[in-house]
């Protein structure tokens, strides 16, 4: 299915929810196919402080994106995706088909933080991310 919308408001800076309907993160980029004929089609989102930072630009965005990529438990260089097609609907929040648990790069910082350290915490619980 494909719809015609203002991708800066009903994407970018918006709240990610998985199919559990939890929260994930933030639309904080785009990656667009901008064919010769026709209208631009946005062919996922990017999220994490690194595509933030890298959109952000300049010293301050560099610095971001350049910590970011290397807290990653990644061996890619580019920032978090989501396909398109894994997006089920856009309001009031971007809302995926599928559950955190299917998107293994998204959110990995968050999972690392939360299993290595908040979960050591008293009181932290388990991490079930």
């Amino acid at each position: 299915m494909s719809r015609e919308v203002s991708a800066r408001i009903a994407l970018l800076d918006n709240q990610i929810v998985d199919g559990d309907e939890i929260p994930i993160g933030r639309v904080d980029d785009l990656e667009l196919d901008v064919p010769e004929r026709g209208a631009p089609r946005v062919v996922s989102i990017l999220t994490g402080s690194q595509a933030l930072g890298e959109r952000i630009g300049g010293a301050v965005g560099r610095a971001i994106a350049t910590v970011s990529t290397r807290l990653r438990d990644s061996s890619s260089a580019r920032p978090t995706q989501i396909e398109a097609n894994l997006i089920e609907d856009l309001e009031p929040l971007v809302k995926l088909r599928a559950p955190l648990r299917e998107l293994p790069d998204v959110a990995a910082l968050e999972r690392w933080l939360a299993i290595h350290i908040v979960e050591r915490l008293p009181g932290g619980g388990d991490a079930d991310l």
